[in-house]
């Protein structure tokens, strides 16, 4: 469990500056929303474990949102998604490749929406080693 929580960490932090700094951001968000859902459940680390439970989708909403990530109806907003990727890394290909995989949101109403593109995300950060 510590081991997931560590990688999950590192998914964020590419450049030691930026990365760290958005890492924290992140992490902060996270909590915001556990208590505005009274949770003690990280659903974005649930996520990258394959948990979906009832809240999941309201959390990880409210988290991107937060971001400024997605809108209400849970579609990407563009220009804060690239601003997110820009944190995350410096690699141009890797850049493109969130923009292409995860610029578009799929699902039947916003929380599915926000809990794909998390899982989007949480995977280019996984195959790129980020």
């Amino acid at each position: 469990m510590k081991l997931v929580y560590l990688l999950f960490i590192a998914l964020f932090c590419l450049t030691a500056g930026e990365s760290q700094t958005e890492h924290q951001k992140v992490e902060k968000i996270i909590k915001e929303c556990q208590q505005e859902f009274a949770s003690t459940v990280n659903e974005i680390k649930n996520i990258n474990l394959g948990v979906i439970n009832p809240d999941t989708g309201k959390q990880v909403l409210c988290v991107h949102r937060k971001l400024g990530t997605l809108d209400q109806n849970g579609d990407v907003i563009h220009d804060k998604f690239k601003q997110h990727i820009k944190a995350i890394t410096d690699d141009e290909n890797h850049r493109k490749e969130f923009q292409d995989k995860c610029g578009q949101t799929k699902g039947s109403n916003s929380e599915v929406k926000a809990i794909n593109f998390d899982k989007c995300i949480q995977s280019v950060i996984a195959s790129n080693n980020l």
